[in-house]
């Protein structure tokens, strides 16, 4: 049986997951980057991303942040939650905390 386990590490600790789905996997490794982050809503996902120089190319403050809503996620497929994963999981990369986080597939067997 085929399942995808989130691990990650913060400030030495370490955890992991166990999920059915990738899907499932995707999305939750995407809320622990939200709750690592801060991000709550559309404001504080704005803030976090213009504090840690997401739109350090452009001319000035975005208006419109990566996506960050977790309800409207459990509708995209896979493929889309691993874009966004990317893109929030970037803003991680820069941490003084020793937060990572990484979802791998793997088999059970009996």
């Amino acid at each position: 049986m085929k399942v995808w386990v989130m691990q990650g590490i913060h400030e030495g600790e370490m955890w992991a997951s166990t999920h059915l789905t990738e899907k499932g996997a995707a999305i939750a490794a995407i809320g622990d980057v939200f709750e690592f982050l801060g991000v709550e809503d559309k404001e504080t996902a704005l803030d976090v991303m213009n504090k840690r120089y997401a739109y350090r190319d452009t001319d000035g403050e975005q208006t419109e942040p990566f996506e960050w809503d977790l309800e409207k996620m459990k509708d995209m497929k896979r493929e889309e939650l691993w874009k966004i994963f990317g893109q929030w999981g970037e803003l991680t990369w820069d941490n003084s905390s020793g937060y990572q986080i990484e979802v791998q597939g793997t088999t059970i067997t009996a």
